[in-house]
């Protein structure tokens, strides 16, 4: 049941489970496009990302430490993925009139996951600090979020955000009592990519999907197909640089600011992710003849220059955490990737001056400008990286 030091990959459990919240991240990327007009809509809808991703997290760690497939683990995963459901149902009104529900749904997802630690920590003794520590902590956040449920908005709001700081804070205060069970260094990175493989995969879904009955005209098709070129930018540059370094470095070193930097950058790339494709959605559907207006230049630019950051500082930490060995070949390895992380801050910094400068620029031309800034980001990759090296 506990999780050791060999190669692990997803169960069919963990993927079935993560349909749940394709279902979930589909239903923010719908709420972004309709409120990207309002910054408040915006922000708001953004803020629902946060449990989303957590709930999703909760789940993901504890199947990297525990590899229980019993009876019971399963029905708890079922009863947590009816949660999940009711959450996804609940996120169009989760700032408004669903509330309520919303808030009764993500604190049964964290229920379920209290039950699991507990019930890991009496049946391994190993486990039992760490497992009753994340209980504790979680079980308070989940009766903040059932109570919350039943008190008013403004009041109900306030308690979301101190629950999920009491979440975090749980995990980050438990230090290095998470050593006693640190995730797996191959199953954790290939959970962290299928889930940004699930949200590229909603996003270019959500593209497609609303633009179906679009005019096609020469100009939504160009920007469409820039559009396309960007997502796939991002996947090759996020997978081909993703690996179990920094878990390895946080096991054997104790480098445990590493390895909390390399997860927790995954959050504002999933949010750039699902933002780019709105971006995108509104380039291509707005008149093609009148420069982009200045939110929409925000919101496609900030998107993207997002991702390429969140990327940035993954593979920063990567490379960090990679032993040079003895060899010139391991130290060329990491400069070559700490060089790749570079350029992607180079590439996000160029992208977010054009709104900061408020230049002009119209539709096809600014997200053509923003294709071609990423396609660059594959030829440094083809030129300089250890994996490729073809020129």
């Amino acid at each position: 049941m506990s999780s050791l030091e060999r190669e692990r990959h997803a169960t069919w459990l963990e993927l079935f489970y993560d349909l749940v919240f394709a279902a979930a991240i589909s239903q923010i990327g719908h709420s972004l496009y309709v409120n990207n007009n309002s910054i408040i809509g915006f922000l708001g809808t953004v803020s629902l990302f946060v449990p989303v991703w957590w709930a999703w997290v909760g789940v993901t760690f504890y199947a990297t430490r525990f590899e229980t497939d019993d009876l019971v683990h399963r029905l708890l995963v079922l009863l947590q993925m009816m949660g999940a459901a009711a959450l996804t149902i609940n996120i169009h009104g989760a700032l408004a009139e669903t509330s309520g529900n919303f808030a009764i749904s993500y604190g049964a997802i964290r229920a379920f996951l209290v039950i699991e630690y507990l019930r890991a920590g009496r049946k391994i003794p190993a486990a039992s600090r760490l497992a009753n520590t994340l209980a504790q902590g979680f079980l308070i956040s989940t009766i903040l979020w059932l109570i919350s449920a039943v008190v008013p908005t403004p009041i109900r709001f306030m308690m979301w955000a101190l629950a999920i700081a009491i979440d975090i804070s749980t995990t980050i205060l438990a230090g290095r009592k998470h050593l006693q069970l640190a995730p797996n260094i191959f199953h954790l990175p290939e959970r962290m990519g299928l889930f940004t493989l699930i949200v590229l995969g909603e996003t270019i879904f959500g593209l497609v999907a609303s633009l179906s009955d679009h005019e096609w005209t020469i100009e939504a098709t160009i920007s469409i197909g820039a559009g396309l070129s960007i997502a796939f930018s991002l996947w090759w540059i996020y997978f081909d640089n993703i690996e179990g370094s920094p878990i390895r470095a946080f096991r054997e070193k104790g480098r445990i600011m590493i390895y909390t930097t390399w997860l927790y950058s995954h959050f504002p790339l999933v949010v750039g992710l699902v933002s780019t494709a709105t971006g995108i959605r509104y380039v291509v559907s707005v008149a093609q003849d009148v420069a982009l207006s200045y939110p929409g230049e925000w919101l496609i630019c900030g998107s993207v220059s997002l991702c390429l950051f969140s990327i940035g500082v993954i593979q920063f930490t990567t490379a960090s955490a990679s032993d040079n060995g003895n060899g010139n070949g391991s130290k060329s390895k990491k400069a070559l990737m700490i060089r790749g992380s570079v350029y992607r801050f180079i590439a996000g910094l160029v992208i977010v001056l054009i709104p900061v400068l408020g230049i002009a620029v119209l539709p096809l031309v600014l997200i053509l400008i923003i294709s071609v800034i990423c396609i660059v980001q594959i030829i440094v990759d083809l030129r300089h990286h250890p994996h490729h090296r073809i020129f």
